[in-house]
């Protein structure tokens, strides 16, 4: 005769939240709740992948593990499908190369391209973190005014033509709702080649390719502000007409110059050594290319990737 295996004794998932015994962890005195899977078989319990990671955190990555990467994407122009690559891609989750005493970032490798963002003099080294008090591959760069902290490209950026740029930062007003000079981009020698936001009153976004050649986003109030606390900033250069775009929306549409955007520093402009970024950079990648396709996709994971750093 056939023996039939009872329900009784086939293993059933059971869910933490209906356990009377949750299970903590003590971690620097404090108890810290557990994240673990479990399974009861001929009613004896046993608890699988064990996690100290808040279970929020974790429905978080394992959505953001199935974003497409930031590198080529395939663009359709007309009824062509053509390949784009990326000048440079740089994400927190890369980590940081060189890690100098105080979590300085003396090295920041592309994840894709072979540029580097380096800062040679310990001075100006941009922190892991918050104050310094992030971890490599987890937390983003965070540059201090008060330091003049700014990034050297080892290799210098020329976008000729069209072009999509896209950073995520975080912008900290030194003042309160006071948000001006957050200066992203930069050309060493010449302090009229530069992308910012707030050089003036009433002024949100510059693209400045020359003392008399620009594109200036005038607003209404005296100060610019954010979208939101951290922000993904697309800025794209289609023929004549400059898009730019907070967290996926249109905020901007100007008359531009065909100038080549030339830069080859991220946090200050030219020579000037003060009035540099504020905040943190999460990511940071640039397009030879007007980028229509594939612009949504790519600009969501850039913020479902960055949704998941800390400090």
């Amino acid at each position: 005769m056939r023996s039939i295996k009872r329900d009784k004794d086939r293993p059933r998932l059971i869910n933490q939240d209906t356990l009377k015994d949750k299970v903590y962890a003590t971690i620097d005195d404090v108890l810290q709740p557990i994240v673990y899977d479990s399974t009861e078989v001929n009613q004896i319990t046993k608890k699988n992948n064990v996690y100290l990671t808040p279970e929020a955190r974790l429905s978080k990555r394992k959505a953001a593990s199935n974003t497409k990467a930031v590198s080529t994407v395939q663009e359709i122009v007309g009824e062509t499908a053509t390949v784009v690559s990326p000048e440079f891609v740089f994400d927190y989750k890369k980590g940081y190369a060189e890690i100098t005493s105080g979590n300085n970032i003396q090295t920041w490798l592309a994840s894709f391209s072979n540029n580097q963002l380096t800062q040679a003099n310990p001075s100006f080294r941009p922190d892991v973190g918050l104050k310094g008090n992030g971890v490599s591959g987890v937390s983003p760069a965070y540059f201090n005014y008060d330091n003049t902290d700014h990034f050297i490209f080892s290799s210098g950026v020329t976008l000729t033509g069209d072009f999509t740029i896209f950073m995520y930062v975080e912008p900290i007003p030194l003042v309160p709702n006071v948000h001006k000079k957050h200066r992203f981009l930069g050309k060493s020698d010449d302090n009229d080649m530069y992308f910012s936001i707030g050089e003036s009153g009433n002024k949100s976004y510059i693209l400045s390719f020359s003392s008399s050649s620009s594109v200036i986003v005038g607003i209404s109030t005296e100060y610019w502000q954010p979208s939101s606390k951290k922000i993904l900033i697309t800025l794209q250069r289609s023929g004549t007409t400059l898009y730019i775009r907070e967290n996926g929306v249109q905020v901007a549409s100007e008359t531009t110059p065909t100038t080549d955007f030339v830069f080859n520093q991220f946090g200050i402009i030219g020579g000037l050594t003060s009035d540099t970024y504020n905040g943190s950079l999460y990511h940071i990648s640039a397009y030879n290319h007007y980028i229509s396709t594939n612009l949504v996709d790519l600009e969501n994971s850039i913020i479902k990737q960055a949704s998941l750093a800390k400090g």
